[in-house]
C-alpha cells in the first residue's frame, strides 16, 4: 500500500515536470517570451501570396501584383488596375449606406484570409472587428474598422481595416493593418507612480514655426498623466514587437505622449501631440 502511494506521487511529480507543461500559461513564462514578435519570413510572404491568388480567383479578377504592408504582408493598397473591378453590390436595387455596410460585411467574410496576410494562426471574423467610422463622401463610402480581439485598444496605426466602396457597389480601395493575436502578460508589472517619478526633470525638444529649437522640461507631477493601457506594435528591423504599454501624457499646453512598456518599463516611443 505504501509503495503504491509513493509510486503514484512520483508519477504525479513527473507528469507535472513534463516538458512543455510547466508554466505554459503562467505570468513567468509569458514574461520570458515577452514581447511577442511577428517575424518577416519567406514562409509568411508565401502564405500572403497564396491568399492573394485565392482572392483574385474568388472575385474573378485579372492577375495583378499585390502591394503588401511590411512584415504583416496584409494589403497596403488595392492595385490601381483592380480599383472598381471587385463587385461588392450583388443585389438589385439601391446602394445606400445600409446596403454598403452589409456589402462590406459580406466582403470581409469572403476575404478573411487576405486581410490577415494568409497567416494560418491569425483568423479574423466580423465579431473581432468594430465599425468605428463610416462616411458618405460624394461618389463613395469610406469605412474604418478596428480590431477588437485584444483586451486593450491597438495604437500606432495598427489594428485598422480601411475600405472605400463606390456608390456603384465597386471596391475602390483597401488597407489592412490587422495583427495576429498574442497572449500577453496580465496585469501590468510596472507601477504607474514609478513612471511619473521618472518623468520629473525630463526634457523634450521641439521646433517652433520659425524653425528654432525649443525645449520643455517637466517640473512637477501634475504635468504627468498616466493613461490607460494600450497595445503598441512597434516595427524594427524586419519584425514587429507587440508591447503592452502605458500611454503617458506629459506637459501643459504643449504635450507629448510617451509610451512605456507595462511589463519591463522600457520606453517604446514618444509622440508629439501638437503641430510645430
Amino acid at each position: 500500500m505504501r509503495f503504491t502511494l509513493i509510486t503514484f506521487c512520483s508519477f504525479l511529480l513527473c507528469a507535472c515536470a513534463a516538458p512543455g507543461q510547466v508554466g505554459v500559461n503562467t505570468p513567468q513564462s509569458k514574461a520570458q517570451n515577452y514581447p511577442p514578435v511577428i517575424e518577416d519570413s519567406t514562409e509568411r510572404l508565401s502564405l500572403a501570396q497564396e491568399a492573394w491568388k485565392n482572392f483574385l480567383a474568388e472575385f474573378r479578377l485579372p492577375d495583378a501584383q499585390p502591394d503588401l504592408e511590411p512584415v504583416l504582408n496584409t494589403p497596403r493598397t488595392l492595385p490601381m488596375e483592380l480599383a472598381g473591378q471587385v463587385v461588392l453590390h450583388t443585389k438589385p436595387g439601391a446602394f445606400g449606406e445600409m446596403e454598403a455596410k452589409e456589402a462590406l460585411r459580406r466582403f470581409i467574410e469572403r476575404a478573411r484570409g487576405l486581410l490577415v496576410g494568409g497567416a494560418k494562426n491569425s483568423q479574423i471574423s466580423l465579431k473581432d472587428l468594430s465599425l468605428v467610422s463610416f462616411s458618405n463622401d460624394g461618389n463613395f463610402y469610406r469605412a474604418v474598422y478596428q480590431q477588437m480581439n485584444y483586451q486593450r485598444p491597438i495604437v500606432n496605426g495598427y489594428g485598422d481595416l480601411r475600405l472605400v466602396v463606390g456608390k456603384n457597389g465597386m471596391l475602390l480601395q483597401l488597407n489592412s493593418r490587422i495583427i495576429p493575436v498574442f497572449d500577453l502578460p496580465a496585469p501590468a508589472q510596472i507601477n504607474p507612480n514609478s513612471i511619473t517619478d521618472k518623468m520629473i526633470g525630463r526634457e523634450f525638444k521641439y521646433a517652433n514655426i520659425a524653425g528654432q529649437t525649443l525645449s520643455y522640461k517637466v517640473a512637477q507631477r501634475s504635468e504627468v498623466s498616466v493613461k490607460d493601457l494600450v497595445i503598441y506594435p512597434k516595427e524594427e528591423g524586419g519584425r514587429i514587437a507587440i508591447h503592452l504599454a502605458y500611454a503617458v501624457e506629459v506637459g501643459t499646453g504643449t504635450t507629448w505622449t510617451v509610451y512605456v512598456d507595462a511589463i519591463n518599463g522600457q520606453e517604446i516611443a514618444v509622440q508629439q501631440n501638437f503641430v510645430s
